[in-house]
């Protein structure tokens, strides 16, 4: 890999971080009049709705908490943060553990808790505003919250992992996923004894339950008994998770130095990247058959409106990571060259826009579809949490 290229990439992604996305985010996602986040906003940054979702709330406090943490201790990150987090302890918890789903600006509820995913988030948020407040004053929710995250993980046939239910005759892949990125979060705030007993039923389960050798993919559903199901639900693929899974993956086998791991990790990137990649547009596939094709029957999801070859925001932010973080740990030039591919693709279709930020939805051709910046689920998080980490792992090995 060329020392002159990745020191060009890290002075370009250092510089989108901080002079497009954080620059689109800053001056408006703060509700100065209510507290918490506003995020619906237009291709132009003008305020298009003002709820607060909590996936979107505790998504930005951890950004904010993780960027004053991991990249610079500057003082309007932090305070973001504190902005966010004050917003969702005052008005979001439920109790035993569990916060609310939808509250109007002011805070009023507007739908309780649908969700451990809603959990999940906002865990991730306290637990990183801990550690970057070095402040301990939210400890009892945060061990409430992750008992009962905990708990929700083991049972057998739950479906409140969505804001929608889901099938509970199935065991979904994306529980795991959120698993990993919660003990991320949590280790050294938590008992690490349990976050490591976290970590390795979730590894376990996605790379020898979700990924199947025999099909060679990684699947978002698998029965109960983690068999295949050879029907429209079953067949599925998305390989935006599966490459964000992967990553998710990867950083934990690099702190516990497991080769074996990566390794596998390869192996899945080798899969969804022969699957994923759309043949004659470029960019990822939003929703898939495992076979590559278009999959059997794929219904709108509530509040997303998302069709099956969409070019979807966080899909491609996690690809990019994803593929330069196996390049180095792996040690691939394939992979490299695939990350300056995607790379490119981004830059031409997703980052191609005066008012910045990236688009939201691309038709499959690569032309916006859905050009708004912020949206309940689009907010300062998928791209800003994908282009932090590129930026710090180009400036070390830079």
């Amino acid at each position: 890999m060329q020392q002159e290229k990745m020191e060009e990439l890290a002075l370009f992604y250092r510089s989108h971080l901080y002079d497009n996305l954080l620059a689109f985010w800053e001056p408006r996602t703060r509700d100065t009049e209510y507290g918490g986040y506003l995020v619906s906003f237009d291709r132009e940054g003008n305020l298009t709705g003002t709820d607060k979702n909590f996936w979107c709330q505790g998504r930005q406090v951890w950004m904010f908490s993780t960027l004053y943490r991991r990249v610079e201790q500057q003082q309007r990150w932090l305070d973001l943060a504190r902005c966010g987090r004050d917003f969702i302890v005052k008005y979001g918890y439920q109790g035993d553990g569990r916060w609310h789903y939808l509250l109007d600006r002011q805070g009023n509820v507007k739908v309780a808790n649908r969700s451990y995913n809603t959990d999940a988030f906002v865990l991730t948020g306290l637990a990183e505003f801990a550690k970057a407040s070095q402040s301990d004053e939210d400890l009892p929710l945060i061990q409430a919250t992750y008992d009962k995250f905990e708990k929700h993980l083991h049972i057998e046939g739950i479906n409140e992992y969505h804001h929608f239910d889901l099938d509970p005759s199935y065991r979904w892949h994306g529980v795991y996923m959120i698993g990993l990125f919660v003990a991320s979060a949590v280790r050294d705030v938590v008992d690490n004894t349990r976050v490591d007993a976290l970590v390795d039923h979730c590894l376990d389960y996605i790379l020898n339950v979700f990924a199947k050798d025999e099909y060679q993919i990684l699947f978002e559903a698998v029965g109960r008994d983690g068999s295949f199901r050879d029907d429209e639900v079953g067949r599925t693929i998305n390989p935006g998770h599966s490459f964000e899974s992967v990553w998710f993956c990867m950083e934990e086998a690099l702190r516990l130095g497991d080769r074996k791991i990566i390794d596998r990790c390869g192996q899945i990137i080798e899969w969804t990247w022969d699957k994923g990649v759309d043949q004659e547009y470029g960019g990822i596939l939003n929703i898939i058959d495992y076979t590559g094709d278009k999959p059997l029957a794929y219904k709108n999801q509530e509040g997303f409106g998302e069709l099956w070859d969409d070019k979807v925001w966080w899909a491609h932010s996690e690809t990019l990571y994803t593929l330069l973080l196996a390049a180095f740990e792996l040690n691939s030039e394939t992979l490299f060259d695939r990350f300056i591919s995607m790379h490119e693709w981004c830059l031409k279709h997703f980052m191609a826009d005066e008012y910045g930020e990236w688009y939201a939805y691309l038709n499959c051709d690569g032309s916006p579809r859905i050009p708004d910046k912020g949206n309940w689920i689009k907010c300062a998080f998928h791209v800003p949490r994908n282009i932090m980490q590129i930026v710090l792992l180009l400036e070390s090995k830079t």
